[in-house]
């Protein structure tokens, strides 16, 4: 372990339901470095390579994890205290798959973070609405019935409202728990069954001649309209035009927009940004001058 590797951090936010705790104030790249080299004697992947015990990973991204480059493999770091058995759980039921690209072996959990390894991707042209829902369509076909965990919706609420005034966390709670309850008398034209959870162009990716599914941490069994309803946000945000939109039906073979669960699930998608923006405020250092117009509108979540 390098002489200036953090000391194993205790301020990671977790509740008992929730697989994917936010990371603490402080937890960032340096410790998903030391995490990485607390790993490696555990990881299935081998990470050598032509100078590759003496050369940094390359950042690739960081947000609520940390994911790093190391020669032909993507390494992803998350916070201490994550479920390493749910990411296994997850990746033992997608192992095999020819429509996403799952971990190379099982978790590694460290002091400074758990870490994951899979093969990383040739990449490039940007991958289009259409290609996404041909994707899904694979994915939701490749793995119907696969014995991965229910959807737990807003599972990170519990820390996301916790440095808040108990009246205004209560206004959130009470709209969460409302949602929730609506939930269990929807019924789903596509059925109950494995989605991924987290559906955008930037987690589909090229492999070759054909495209990935890439970020399983939200696989889950849920109604699989939810998985369809993030094209359908963007196009009524004016964020994809219509034949984008139309292309992207198509390609998966449903429109959502005609479902009569589809407020509710987008009620429920809402409500999952406002509490994240709570955390990413409060993890910036940001003002939430934002909140009290928030809160009006939650008073009535349904």
């Amino acid at each position: 372990m390098p002489s200036h590797a953090p000391q194993p951090s205790s301020t990671t936010v977790a509740t008992a339901s929730c697989a994917f705790p936010l990371p603490g104030p402080g937890w960032g790249t340096t410790e998903a470095l030391a995490a990485l080299e607390a790993a490696r004697p555990a990881l299935a992947a081998d990470l050598a390579g032509p100078g590759a015990a003496d050369q940094p990973a390359e950042v690739l991204g960081r947000l609520t994890t940390v994911v790093l480059g190391v020669g032909a493999h993507v390494v992803k770091v998350y916070p201490p205290d994550t479920d390493a058995g749910h990411l296994d759980l997850v990746n033992r039921a997608l192992q095999g798959s020819r429509s996403a690209t799952v971990s190379t072996g099982s978790a590694v959990p460290t002091a400074y973070g758990v870490v994951t390894v899979a093969r990383r991707l040739p990449g490039g042209a940007p991958v289009t609405w259409p290609e996404v829902g041909e994707a899904l369509r694979r994915f939701h076909l490749e793995h119907e019935g696969a014995a991965v965990p229910e959807w737990a919706p807003l599972s990170r609420m519990t820390s996301q409202l916790a440095s808040l005034p108990e009246e205004q966390a209560e206004v959130l709670r009470s709209a969460g728990d409302e949602l929730l309850a609506a939930l269990s008398g929807v019924h789903s034209e596509l059925g109950h069954d494995v989605i991924h959870g987290d559906v955008s162009p930037s987690n589909v990716m090229r492999d070759g001649r054909q495209v990935t599914l890439i970020d399983l941490d939200w696989v889950a069994l849920a109604p699989r309209e939810y998985d369809l309803a993030s094209a359908s946000r963007r196009f009524r945000a004016g964020e994809i035009d219509r034949q984008t939109y139309r292309g992207f039906c198509r390609a998966y073979g449903h429109d959502v927009l005609g479902w009569e669960g589809l407020p509710l699930i987008d009620r429920i998608a809402d409500l999952a940004g406002v509490v994240f923006r709570l955390w990413d405020c409060r993890h910036h250092g940001r003002d939430l001058d934002w909140l009290p117009d928030e809160l009006r509108l939650w008073r009535t979540p349904v």
